[in-house]
């Protein structure tokens, strides 16, 4: 049925770990349970257990501390915790979801606000996972290889869900050493690799230079135009998909063209969006559900070209508006790495009291490069209006776990730092003043 690393699990494996659940009453008797363990098999053994009975199931990866995960569990209204394994079983007093709502809880990324909490629904996750399937068939030949959180909705629904569905066996990598997952995927034949494209980069580092990967699939962040042409030339299938956390994948990108290239809408999705000739609109998903069809404003700026191919151009909070002209971080960051000395960048916006708003930059150069020659490559490159007028060298680029930036983060780290100086050389200032 499928393989955890390297043991492999029957559906007799599967149903003789779910007739272990009929026997304990708290899971039965619960509503909505939030599930964070370290066995990979007893997550998908028991989500789909919650699903047949129309159960709610919350994940939590295996590495949040305990009262952060009971914290999240109360959050999301979940009336039990499964923490760490069978043995611990908490329940938790809160006010119980309605079970004809029953699906899966996620806790939105963040990125622009305070996470929230997004219920999907059984029925509408199995009208997304066939949507899936028919509009990317060509991994009907090929072997699944998950190496990404299974505990999130890429790795469970569209990795493993999908998998399943489509009759194969999938294998779920947790042991993520490069070295390793190298080893497993030359083990099989035509892989398909779920990943991210941090991780995607790091493991091509390592590939044999002699030979491709077959192909993988890209989701949690965007490439840039540098890392997307470094990536497709050593894989022999690229595809990368778009989604977020209310409607799930909305759409796959095959024949990639370009680093923003999303592909086309799954079946049950239409999206409206920008053109080629007004970019500048918010990309709102109208998707089909067991209840209707649900608007989804996905707070993203995009398009559609004359091919219907979605192409993404940034978050709406992400966007900088210089006197009243859009910047994309996207833009400035693509120019940024075509630097031969440039690593790493990330662009990011703060306020400005007579441009409204002003571009910066953060960057890893190796060897390093001062701000004012950085800037003047930016000037012969980009339009005035787009060049950066803060330039700052790094050590490292600030990024969360899923391989994200997180601009807004960044932007107040800068201005608290920058803060922090100016109150330090105010002092300073005073200091001299006094001591003559």
């Amino acid at each position: 049925m499928l393989t955890i690393n390297d043991k492999f699990y029957s559906k007799k494996d599967f149903n003789e770990q779910q007739q272990l659940y009929t026997l304990i009453n708290a899971i039965n008797e619960s509503d909505a349970i939030a599930v964070c363990v370290e066995d990979n098999f007893i997550w998908l053994t028991l989500c789909y257990y919650l699903k047949s009975k129309k159960i709610s199931a919350m994940p939590i990866h295996s590495s949040v501390p305990q009262d952060t995960a009971k914290r999240m569990a109360e959050n999301s209204g979940c009336d039990l915790l499964i923490y760490g394994d069978l043995t611990q079983l908490i329940e938790i007093p809160t006010t119980n979801l309605n079970k004809s709502d029953a699906g899966i809880i996620q806790m939105s990324s963040g990125t622009t606000g305070e996470p929230k909490c997004i219920l999907r629904s059984w029925g509408d996750i199995d009208i997304e996972v066939n949507s899936y399937c028919q509009a990317f068939s060509e991994p009907d030949s090929m072997m699944p290889v998950i190496a990404c959180p299974i505990t999130h909705s890429y790795g469970l629904i569209c990795g493993v869900m999908v998998a399943l569905n489509r009759g194969q066996s999938p294998l779920i990598i947790s042991n993520i050493n490069p070295k390793y997952l190298i080893k497993k995927l030359q083990s099989c034949q035509r892989p398909l690799l779920y990943t991210s494209p941090v991780m995607l980069q790091g493991l091509l580092r390592l590939w044999p230079t002699n030979s491709k990967l077959f192909a993988a699939m890209t989701s949690g962040s965007t490439m840039s135009q540098q890392v997307f042409e470094q990536i497709q030339e050593r894989v022999e299938n690229l595809y990368q998909q778009y989604g977020c956390s209310e409607a799930g994948c909305i759409s796959i990108g095959q024949d990639l063209s370009a680093a923003n290239d999303q592909g086309k809408p799954l079946p049950h999705i239409e999206i409206s969006c920008g053109n080629l000739n007004n970019k500048n609109r918010e990309i709102v998903a109208y998707v089909q559900t067991t209840s209707g069809t649900k608007i989804i404003k996905t707070q993203d700026i995009g398009y559609l070209n004359d091919s219907g191919r979605l192409h993404f151009l940034a978050r709406m909070d992400d966007t900088i508006i210089i006197s009243g002209l859009n910047v994309y971080p996207a833009e400035i960051e693509d120019i940024v790495l075509e630097h031969p000395q440039i690593d790493d960048a990330v662009a990011f916006k703060v306020d400005d009291q007579f441009a409204g708003q002003r571009a910066c930059l953060q960057y890893v150069a190796s060897p390093a490069i001062a701000p004012a020659e950085l800037r003047q490559w930016c000037h012969q490159h980009l339009a005035p209006f787009q060049v950066p007028q803060i330039l700052q060298p790094v050590d490292e680029i600030m990024r969360m776990a899923n391989s994200k930036v997180n601009r807004k983060q960044i932007a107040h780290n800068y201005q608290q730092n920058m803060q922090a100086e100016t109150n330090k050389a105010d002092k300073a200032s005073l200091d001299k003043r006094f001591n003559q």
